[in-house]
């Protein structure tokens, strides 16, 4: 990737541009090189603090903000409040966020770098995109106008720099790839969060030269500003850019490479996600196996406690097997029950379960793969 014209961009999100800083610290270590660094929204707070090349003060700011940090609200601020905010002042007012940016930010440096910085944000009435390079933006402005490309309207009010009003970026565009191809980039990492605003998905997804990163886990309320959130959403964007680059395998989960083969790896993820285990671990295949062990091992608990509900309700699948009864099942066993249940069908009636049947593998998917699993590791 040294000898492409690789561009780094970072959708909006809010409080989910924490998994952004992940990506960029996985980035750093794998050596990825990029000469343009492109942010909406949040992304272009983040996008800014790549150009200056401090991964660790980016790191430092995400463990730490809380939402009344950012936005005049108070911290535990609900959708809500940020709706009489709109009725009361047009929005939330983020004099907070002005002060972040005066500690974290270093015109200087973005100025300065070899990394050509860019952002986007949108005029307002007019809702006219506005791409903006570095070089576009007069000297002591920078704050202004990333917090411009940050006021998601209507929950924060409008941004007014020069007589012009601007609101978030994310209305024009919330991950802005053609603004880096239309400055000569060959290739593009590009980083969406599932967050409001305007998602093209022709422009990334399936595009040749565009490594697209994003989250398979729920990243939080995007206005939420919470420290303990944050730390999880940095270790998920870290570990899934990890895996994006084949340096760890998992779907879901993470796994040492070739801690598994491909088959029994799918087996293995749709196992950890049944069971509950934590997503942030990085899972030798020893480490792996005892936890999943564990997690079994309570689930058989709670089903024997449970025998008078959903477990008797599975067994009367042996008798009658059909598609509408398997729904009506599946809707009130917990997803624990079923694959343990699943499993031992698989491993004692063989290929008269009827969890070999179409619909059932079409209902029960990453069940039946996860009760492989289990048979396959004598977990059951």
């Amino acid at each position: 990737m040294k000898n492409k014209n690789t561009a780094l961009v970072f959708g909006g999100g809010g409080s989910r541009g924490a998994y952004e800083s992940g990506v960029w610290q996985a980035l750093t270590e794998l050596g990825i090189s990029y000469s343009m660094v492109i942010g909406v929204s949040v992304g272009s707070i983040n996008a800014a603090l790549v150009a200056q090349g401090d991964v660790d003060k980016a790191l430092s700011l995400w463990k730490q903000v809380e939402t009344d940090q950012v936005f005049d609200v108070n911290s535990d601020a609900t959708m809500k409040d940020f709706a009489v905010e709109f009725i009361k002042k047009g929005g939330a007012s983020v004099s907070g966020l002005k002060v972040l940016l005066d500690k974290y930010l270093d015109e200087d440096a973005v100025r300065r770098s070899p990394i050509e910085f860019g952002l986007l944000t949108t005029e307002f009435p007019s809702m006219k995109p506005c791409e903006m390079w570095i070089k576009d933006i007069p000297e002591g402005k920078l704050a202004d106008y990333i917090i411009a490309s940050s006021s998601a309207f209507p929950a924060v009010q409008y941004y007014e720099i020069d007589g012009i009003k601007y609101i978030d970026g994310g209305y024009a565009n919330n991950l802005p790839v053609p603004m880096a191809w239309d400055h000569g980039a060959t290739d593009c990492i590009a980083v969406y969060m599932n967050a409001p605003g305007k998602y093209f998905p022709e422009q990334v997804e399936g595009v040749d030269n565009v490594m697209l990163i994003k989250s398979k886990w729920d990243l939080g309320d995007f206005l939420v500003f919470d420290p303990e959130n944050s730390k999880r959403t940095v270790r998920l964007g870290y570990q899934n850019t990890m895996k994006q680059y084949g340096a760890y395998d998992g779907i879901f989960y993470s796994f040492y490479k070739g801690s598994f083969d491909k088959v029994t790896l799918v087996q293995a993820d749709c196992a950890a996600k049944v069971f509950g285990l934590d997503p942030l671990i990085l899972y030798s295949r020893e480490k792996f196996m005892n936890d999943l062990a564990d997690a079994v091992d309570i689930a058989k608990t709670e089903m024997e406690l449970d025998v008078d509900t959903s477990f008797a309700s599975l067994k009367t699948l042996r008798t009658f097997a059909s598609v509408e009864k398997l729904r009506e099942i599946v809707k009130v066993a917990n997803r624990k029950t079923v694959t343990l249940f699943v499993a031992d069908s698989l491993k004692n009636r063989g290929e008269n379960s009827i969890f070999l049947k179409r619909y059932a593998i079409k209902l029960l998917g990453d069940e039946i793969k996860a009760a492989r699993f289990l048979i396959k590791s004598n977990l059951i």
